[in-house]
C-alpha cells in the first residue's frame, strides 16, 4: 500500500502541474450554457464547410487543449494545430471557447470547464466532446474510466478527501459565469460524471449511424433542448443515467478501468508513476470505484440543489434529523395540479410552493423533504438532514417526497414512479438515510387529508415497505384538502 501512496501521490502533483489556467472572463462574456456552446459551434460549422477552417469542430477542440494529455494523444491520436486567431469568431466567443476548453477545479472550489444545461444540470465539456471524438472501442476509456480508476487512486491515497462529486451552483441561472462547487472537492466532481455519461452516450449513437451524422450543433440540440436523439423523449441528458446503463454491460465497466490504468503506466511519462502499482491492487481499485460510481450515479437519481431552483433562505434554525428514519411519507402536491415537464416549470413550482409555506403558513421553509418532477428529476426541499413540514404529527420521523401534481384521478409518469421507487428508496437504504425495513406511508394514513390522491395512493400500496394503518379519519373530500403546497392540509 505504501508503493501506491507514492506513487499516486506523484501522479497527482503531476496532474495540478500539467493543468493550465483558463484564460480570465472578459466583460461582456458569453454565459456558461449550452446553448452558448451551439451557437458558437454554428459559427464554426459553417466556416468549415466554407473551408476558412480546416478542422472539425471536435478536432478544434481538442487542438485548443480540451483533451490535450499523453493519454488522449495515444487513444485518439495527435491534437491538430488550431489557427492562432479564429478571426471570425467575436472576441466574447474566443473568450468563451478558450475558457471552456480546460476542465479544472481551482482552490477556491470554483469548477471551469462546464456549462449549465436546459434541464439544471451541468456537464465538464472535455469529456463530452471526448466521448462524441472516439472511435467505439476507446469510448469509455476517454470519457469515464481513466478518470473514474485515478479519481479512487487519489482518495485512496488521501490527496483527495472524497473519490467522487460534489455538485456545484452557478452564480445565476439566467447568467451563469461560474460554477462554485458545494463541498470538498474530488477529481471527478458531479459535471464531469454528466459530461462522461453524455459523451458515451453521444458517442454510442454516432458509432450506430448508419448514415452520415449530422451536424455536431443538431445533435447538441437535439440531445440538450430538443425532442432527444431520434425524437425519442427520453433520449435526452434528462435521462441520461437509466441510458447508460442500458448501453453499458454488466463488468464492462471495471474491465474498462482497469485497462485503462494499465495502458497509464504502460505510458512513458507515466510509467514511474504507478510502476509500483500490482495487477491486483489495480483490480481491487477498479473494483471498489465501479462500485461506489454505480452505486451513487447509476442507482441513486439525480437531485437538483436548492440553489438552482433558487430557493429562498430557511427561516431561523433547523432543526437535525436522527439518522436512520423509519419511515417515508408519500405525498401530491394538489396544487399545482399540473406535472412540470422542463426545469423551468418545475423550479417555478419549488419557487411558488416556498413562497406559499413560508408567508402564507409561516412555516420555516417549504415543507417536503423531496419533490419529484415529471421531467426526469427530484428536487431537495429540506433534504436529507433536517426536520421537515409535511406530515403533523411525524415530520422528525421521516421524509415527505411529493409528486408535482394532482393524482386524485391519474397516475404520475412511470419514469417518475420508479425513480423514487426503484432509486430513492433503495438510494436511502444504502446511504443509511433510512432503514432496511422502512415502512412507506400515504399521507392520508397519517392526517386528515385525501392526499396522496386515489390512484397515486393505491399505486404506492403495491411498493416494497408499504404498510396498512387505520386511518385517524376517513378522508371526505368535502371537508378535507387534496393536498398541502397552496391549500389545505398542515404540515407541522
Amino acid at each position: 500500500m505504501c508503493c501506491l501512496i507514492s506513487t499516486v501521490s506523484k501522479l497527482a502533483v503531476l496532474c495540478r502541474d500539467l493543468t493550465a489556467s483558463p484564460a480570465p472572463p472578459l466583460p461582456g462574456s458569453l454565459p456558461f450554457h449550452m446553448n452558448s456552446v451551439i451557437q458558437v459551434v454554428e459559427v464554426l460549422e459553417s466556416h468549415h464547410l466554407d473551408r476558412h477552417l480546416n478542422l472539425t469542430v471536435t478536432e478544434l477542440a481538442r487542438g485548443l487543449g480540451c483533451c490535450d494529455s499523453e493519454f488522449y494523444q495515444l487513444l485518439l491520436g495527435e491534437a491538430p494545430a488550431v489557427p492562432p486567431d479564429l478571426p471570425f469568431l467575436s472576441q466574447e466567443q474566443r473568450s468563451f471557447l478558450m475558457r471552456l476548453m480546460k476542465h479544472e477545479v481551482q482552490a477556491s472550489s470554483t469548477e471551469q470547464g462546464v456549462v449549465l444545461l436546459p434541464d439544471g444540470t451541468t456537464v465538464a465539456v472535455s469529456p463530452l466532446v471526448a466521448g462524441i471524438e472516439a472511435l467505439e472501442h476507446t469510448l469509455y476509456a476517454v470519457t469515464i474510466a481513466k478518470a473514474l480508476g485515478v479519481a479512487f487512486l487519489l482518495a485512496q491515497a488521501n490527496e483527495s478527501q472524497v473519490p467522487m462529486g460534489p455538485n456545484g451552483c452557478w452564480d445565476s441561472v439566467s447568467d451563469p459565469q461560474n460554477f462554485t462547487l458545494l463541498g470538498h472537492p474530488s477529481h471527478l466532481t458531479d459535471a464531469f460524471i454528466n459530461g462522461a455519461l453524455d459523451g458515451v452516450i453521444l458517442g454510442a449513437h454516432l458509432a450506430g449511424q448508419a448514415v452520415p451524422a449530422a451536424p455536431l450543433s443538431t445533435l447538441l440540440r437535439e440531445y440538450y433542448a430538443g425532442d432527444g436523439l431520434a425524437g425519442d423523449s427520453q433520449a435526452r441528458s434528462n435521462f441520461r443515467r437509466q441510458n447508460f446503463v442500458q448501453l453499458t454491460e454488466a463488468g464492462q465497466l471495471e474491465e474498462q478501468v482497469v485497462r485503462s490504468l494499465q495502458l497509464l503506466r504502460a505510458l512513458p511519462r507515466m510509467a514511474p508513476l504507478l510502476s509500483g502499482v500490482g495487477d491486483e491492487e489495480l483490480l481491487a481499485a477498479a473494483s471498489r470505484a465501479v462500485q461506489e460510481f454505480t452505486e451513487a450515479y447509476l442507482e441513486c437519481p439525480a437531485v437538483i440543489p436548492r440553489c438552482m431552483w433558487e430557493a429562498r433562505p430557511y427561516k431561523g434554525t433547523p432543526t437535525q434529523l436522527k439518522l436512520p428514519l423509519s419511515f417515508v411519507y408519500i405525498h401530491h402536491t394538489s396544487s399545482p395540479s399540473q406535472p412540470c415537464r422542463t426545469f423551468p416549470e418545475c423550479a417555478a413550482d419549488m419557487r411558488a410552493m416556498q413562497r406559499f409555506h413560508q408567508d402564507d403558513r409561516g412555516w420555516d421553509d417549504i415543507g417536503y423533504s423531496f419533490v419529484v418532477g415529471s421531467d426526469g428529476y427530484m428536487y431537495q426541499g429540506r433534504g436529507w438532514h433536517w426536520v421537515g413540514a409535511h406530515t403533523r404529527g411525524y415530520n422528525s420521523k421521516g421524509y415527505g417526497v411529493s409528486f408535482i401534481g394532482d393524482y386524485m384521478d391519474t397516475l404520475p409518469e412511470a419514469f417518475a414512479l420508479t425513480l423514487v421507487r426503484d432509486n430513492f428508496l433503495p438510494c436511502a437504504v444504502k446511504g443509511a438515510k433510512i432503514r432496511a425495513n422502512y415502512t412507506v406511508h400515504g399521507h392520508r394514513q397519517m392526517v386528515h387529508t385525501a392526499c396522496p390522491g386515489n390512484l397515486l395512493y393505491r399505486e404506492i400500496q403495491t411498493w416494497q415497505g408499504f404498510k396498512v394503518r387505520p386511518l385517524r379519519h376517513a378522508p371526505q373530500h368535502s371537508i378535507s384538502t387534496r393536498g398541502h403546497s397552496a391549500n389545505g392540509a398542515v404540515g407541522v
